[in-house]
């Protein structure tokens, strides 16, 4: 958090959403992907009365993958988007990858969005898919000749490959990304999390609250049930609960 570039960053996105709250206005959308298991649930233990009950995640048994997006006004209507998980992996980032994400966005996220969207999202590999990736080191060398070639870049055909890396880094220009390029499309824009700053995304709370819901009601522990737990939970967070995020 204390890294040059990340102080930068944190700066240019302040700039960017006092900006939108004074002059641009345009209504922030906050996007992100969480998971839910069949085992949550909640039992009880020696604790304050004004306390909810401990909530516990076992992280095992059938996991479904939930992405979602929401305003101070509450959860998008009608952009819910929930499978259940083919992976044995630990991180639930496995389950995603970018061409079920840009599925979401384009069939469930965008026709509801409102108008002028500023979309805010972290830098998960699936968010950040690059349409106009160079040649790296490790590059074939004749990819990278034909990666010069395509754009007029002169060179000498006897170059060894770390010359022609570094004229394809002076001529590469800045990533464009997939989604950022999806939502510029029909008039939205993107602005990126900071890396450890998940704190400046509310619905990193909401889904802890979601969670919680699924769990006070999970008492059978039922994989069947999962699925109604999960949409009869987010149903239930209001604006009210956005708000004070």
């Amino acid at each position: 958090m204390e890294r040059s570039d990340i102080i930068v960053w944190c700066a240019k996105y302040i700039e960017k959403m006092r900006k939108n709250r004074t002059t641009e206005k345009r209504p922030v959308v906050f996007v992100d992907e969480t998971y839910i298991h069949s085992t949550y649930h909640s039992k009880s233990c020696w604790q304050s009365e004004e306390e909810p009950r401990l909530f516990t995640s076992d992280s095992v048994g059938s996991r479904w993958i939930i992405a979602h997006a929401g305003t101070e006004n509450g959860f998008i209507s009608n952009a819910l988007f929930i499978f259940k998980s083919q992976s044995k992996s630990s991180d639930y980032h496995d389950d995603m990858n970018s061409a079920n994400f840009l599925k979401w966005m384009n069939e469930k996220l965008i026709p509801n969005l409102p108008t002028r969207s500023l979309v805010v999202m972290d830098n998960a590999p699936y968010h950040c898919t690059q349409i106009n990736e160079a040649p790296t080191m490790s590059t074939l060398k004749d990819e990278m000749l034909n990666w010069l070639r395509e754009r007029g870049i002169y060179f000498e055909e006897s170059r060894i490959k770390p010359v022609l890396y570094n004229l394809i880094k002076q001529n590469k220009g800045p990533p464009t990304y997939a989604v950022n390029e999806l939502l510029k499309s029909h008039n939205h824009e993107v602005l990126k999390l900071l890396p450890y700053h998940c704190d400046l995304n509310p619905i990193e709370k909401i889904w802890s609250l979601v969670q919680r819901r699924v769990a006070e009601k999970n008492l059978e522990q039922n994989p069947k049930n999962s699925v109604k737990l999960t949409e009869d939970a987010l149903a239930s967070v209001t604006p009210e609960d956005w708000a004070i995020q």
